[in-house]
């Protein structure tokens, strides 16, 4: 009885059946841990183990061995994406410096992608950065410098650094009613809003992040404006430069 006790363990822990209790026994493990890419490694392994004990039969198993090896590709496809979805995400020093004053609220490796589709854009002072009249085809976020909006020759608006550039009727497919120019040293990013929304239609959870964006932008430019105004008419022209209305 002994004797046979010990065959039989020996040969589910050393023999063709211990490649099966091993290989179940990473599955098992497999499906008790959270992280996918641990699930991938694990599962990739046990079928990696089973496939000796399906082929060293006295006839080899060949369905098995075949949904093994697919098993295996799709797996090693999956984990080789995991690991590069994982990697680091390295910003140039322009990305950097939109990311931060715009965007920082949205994943970076999904910023990466927006940033692809950016032109950036320096101009000198006084260089006029949107004629009135004209339609806005590109959403611009100011990046360094400040601009204005001019009319008649009088300062309406001051962006700053991270406010979308325009205002919300031009957005619209309106006119812009004033010449947006830089005060000084300006760079922008600029995005045609043609492709920016076939690229968002596909991408839900960035486009309400970008939609939050705009919506922190409008409501801080007009705090900043009902504030300016209150200022005004309660004593001596403030001081303080208005900010831009937001843009839908």
């Amino acid at each position: 009885m002994e004797v046979h006790l010990r065959d039989f363990l020996t040969d589910q822990i050393f023999g063709l059946n211990g490649l099966v209790n091993l290989a179940n026994f990473a599955f098992l493990v497999a499906f008790s841990v959270r992280d996918v890419l641990k699930l991938r490694v694990l599962s990739l392994a046990a079928d990696v183990i089973v496939l000796p004990y399906y082929y060293f039969q006295n006839i080899p198993l060949w369905p098995p061995i075949f949904w093994g090896v697919a098993f295996i590709i799709v797996n090693g496809v999956r984990i080789v994406t995991l690991t590069l979805e994982r990697r680091p995400v390295i910003l140039s020093d322009k990305e950097e410096e939109l990311y931060r004053v715009a965007f920082g609220s949205i994943d970076k490796r999904e910023f990466l992608k927006l940033a692809s589709l950016a032109r950036w854009v320096d101009f000198s002072p006084g260089e006029v950065i949107i004629n009135k009249g004209c339609q806005i085809s590109d959403a611009i976020v100011l990046i360094s410098g400040q601009a204005e909006s001019v009319r008649s020759g009088k300062t309406m608006w001051v962006f700053h650094p991270g406010q979308l550039i325009g205002d919300a009727s031009a957005y619209s497919g309106l006119v812009t009613p004033m010449d947006i120019v830089a005060r000084g040293p300006a760079r922008l990013a600029k995005w045609d809003l043609e492709h920016m929304r076939e690229f968002t239609d596909s991408r839900p959870e960035l486009r309400a992040k970008l939609l939050e964006i705009v919506s922190v932008d409008l409501a801080a430019k007009l705090y900043e404006s009902l504030t300016n105004q209150g200022h005004s008419r309660s004593g001596p022209p403030s001081t303080a430069e208005p900010a831009a209305p937001g843009v839908n």
